[in-house]
């Protein structure tokens, strides 16, 4: 990585963390924190893209290499804005101060159990964040030095830890497995780098991609003249959740949306046949499932926050994941057992014969021992925070496990389906909370598993689904500069983490007050960061909670039949359903992109059903052409609200 792509990372990691901030909580216009290969990063990479093509000709623009650089800094650093971090870091330390009131109780079931050094415990400090300063009033650095220094630690600790692992893995993924990468795939062809005839230079001479990209950019261009001119009709084009349409097959079935969204089409069409196959498949029959046991009156109790749109159908799908991500484990054991040995060898030992188990990291971007250290060192530094923040061990261990497993799950599935908007089924906290109820764990391990939806709130992980892409980019990369990468990705994040909450934190305190941002971080709403604590105190409040037996046997149900698919899968490798339509079937996320898959996997069958795969690949750029025309529409989008709509923008982007 050459100096020029280090600053122009640096500053691309800034820039995808300002720009989506401003649009979302200033001009109240698109977000840009939903997709795991943020909108936020694509528009802008577009964007430099295009600028650097006459550069290139001349012989001065940037490299592919370093290009491919910036796409890693930017990609990492893209995670931490909205609610990917800095949105749900901000709320959950404030939350319990600001909103805590007679009538709750927060005061005797929250701070009393709340470290102080884990929150802003100053009201008034809270106060001028939410409802910003008042002239003269200097910004409460006391207040924020405490939470600052041990959330910057703590969540320091889990990007290492995440980029270890999937360093670790690697090899394993790509070379031994042969995963697709379809993400990296689709960045290493835009920016030339293989020689590929979609590179955007040559997509863009193609009609098909003109065709797919005009198509989208007038649907856009269009319904944003409607904001001008009333009298023009909106095309009313369920592309994204706000726009979906409900299809309801019966009393008491949940509602099958129906939403068309090019960039969930586009990638779909880059996947594998039998998992999309599986996920329209599996997701049909978790509504009928669902249906039956609302039509028999059967229910184990309501869904937690952020999870499944029914518990059963969750917590059968996390077993799934759960025998999903270890049975990858498994396949890997001999590969691990490779790195660690070689982790612990001494120096003199470390490079043995090649038929001993010898396993080669100098093409990694970090060392085998490395890598081994830096996690055993993060795990006990995460482990030893959240007891000191008052968790048992118990609870400690079952948020742990359920932690890796959504992170590994998730991982591998996006490296080897290239499905960008996709969540967990169940979060890591509901995943505690009935292992062991509040009866189980206790109301400090309470109070401590909420601060953990500071980094990881939704069941969509935190960064780990971008850092698994950046192994596999470097690897294209001169091997003299490939090492330079990591630490180029981590001070990325480093700068936009700093630049995301240092604009949010200016703009609580010196604008409008962040209780007017109009997030549900920030504004009280029961899906927010209130929401978190008002939860959290009705079940120490309730106090007798234990272990939910119901929810644990739908896990078990899950994992037996995620078993049975992939021994199935192995014995007979034509199988056509995969374990990974199973695993996220449950996921409200998939509720909206459900369609657009299937329309993905219909057309994909189609073209090579009748056309072959010469017709598949001519295909593509149409494909490439909707998924840019989706891009440039939300672009123009977001410019066309800020100039001319402030502060009362139209949501555009969307799952």
């Amino acid at each position: 990585m050459t100096l020029r792509a280090l600053l122009v990372g640096l500053a691309m990691a800034v820039w995808v963390n300002l720009w989506p901030t401003y649009s979302s909580l200033i001009a109240h216009s698109s977000r840009a924190d939903y997709a795991h290969l943020s909108v936020a990063l694509l528009i802008p990479f577009i964007c430099l893209l295009g600028l650097n093509l006459p550069f290139h000709r001349r012989g001065r623009g940037l490299s592919a290499s370093e290009l491919l650089a910036i796409c890693c800094i930017g990609m990492v650093a893209a995670t931490m804005q909205g609610e990917w971090l800095s949105g749900y870091l901000l709320g959950v330390v404030t939350a319990p101060t600001y909103f805590a009131t007679p009538e709750n109780q927060w005061a005797d079931h929250l701070l009393a159990r709340i470290p102080t050094w884990t929150v802003v415990a100053d009201p008034a400090a809270t106060t001028g964040f939410y409802e910003s300063l008042f002239k003269g009033q200097k910004f409460p650095w006391s207040a924020w030095a405490a939470p600052f220094f041990w959330w910057a630690g703590f969540l320091g600790s889990v990007l290492t830890v995440s980029f270890c692992l999937v360093v670790i893995l690697r090899k394993q993924w790509m070379d031994n497995e042969r995963l697709n990468f379809p993400i990296a795939t689709a960045v290493l062809e835009l920016t030339g780098v293989s020689g590929s005839e979609r590179s955007l230079s040559t997509l863009v001479r193609s009609r098909l991609f003109r065709f797919g990209f005009w198509l989208i950019v007038a649907i856009f261009c269009w319904n944003i003249a409607t904001w001008f001119v009333r009298a023009i009709p909106v095309l009313d084009v369920p592309m994204t959740v706000l726009s979906r349409k409900v299809i309801r097959i019966g009393q008491g079935f949940p509602y099958f949306a129906f939403s068309i969204h090019p960039m969930t089409i586009a990638f779909a069409y880059f996947t594998e046949s039998s998992v999309l196959f599986s996920i329209w498949l599996f997701h049909l029959l978790a509504i009928l499932q669902v249906g039956v046991f609302n039509r028999l009156g059967f229910s184990i109790g309501g869904s937690d926050m952020w999870c499944s749109f029914d518990p059963a159908i969750g917590w059968q799908s996390f077993g799934g994941l759960t025998v999903f991500a270890g049975w990858g484990l498994w396949v890997a054991r001999s590969h691990l057992a490779a790195v660690f040995r070689k982790a612990f060898a001494r120096t003199a030992d470390a490079n043995h014969a090649e038929g001993s188990g010898h396993v080669d990291d100098s093409n990694e971007l970090i060392s085998y021992r490395t890598a081994v250290f830096l996690l055993l060192a993060g795990c006990a530094y995460l482990l030893v925070w959240l007891f000191r923040a008052g968790m048992a061990a118990g609870p400690l261990l079952a948020f742990w496990f359920a932690t890796l497993v959504l992170y590994l799950g998730l991982a591998r599935i996006i490296v080897e389906s290239g499905l960008v908007y996709l969540r967990g089924p169940i979060t890591a906290q509901a995943f505690t909370w009935h292992l062991f109820g509040i009866s189980g764990m206790g109301a400090h391990s309470a109070v401590a598993l909420g601060l953990t939806y500071t980094f990881f709130c939704d069941a969509k992980t935190w960064a780990v689904t971008a850092l698994a892409h950046v192994p596999r980019l470097g690897r294209a990369m001169r091997p003299e500069r490939r090492r330079l990468l990591a630490p180029g990705v981590l001070l990325g994040a480093l700068a936009g983490a700093l630049s995301v909450i240092g604009f949010i934190l200016y703009h609580g305190y010196y604008g409008v007050g962040s209780y007017n941002f109009g997030v549900v971080s920030f504004n009280g709403s029961g899906d927010g960061a209130v929401g978190i604590w008002r939860y959290t105190a009705a079940r120490i409040q309730e106090g007798t909670a234990g272990t939910s037996w119901d929810r644990v046997g739908f896990f078990a149900i899950g994992a037996a039949f995620t078993a049975i698919l992939v021994f199935l899968r192995y014995r007979f490798p034509g199988f056509p359903v995969h374990p990974i339509g199973f695993t996220i079937s449950a996921s409200n996320v998939l509720r909206s992109s459900v369609t657009s898959i299937f329309i993905a996997w219909l057309t994909k069958a189609l073209i090579l059903r009748f056309g072959g795969l010469d017709s598949y690949r001519r295909m593509a750029p149409l494909f490439l052409g909707m998924f840019m025309g989706y891009l440039a529409g939300v672009g123009l989008g977001v410019v066309a609200d800020v100039v001319w709509f402030n502060g009362d923008g139209h949501k555009l982007n969307d799952w």
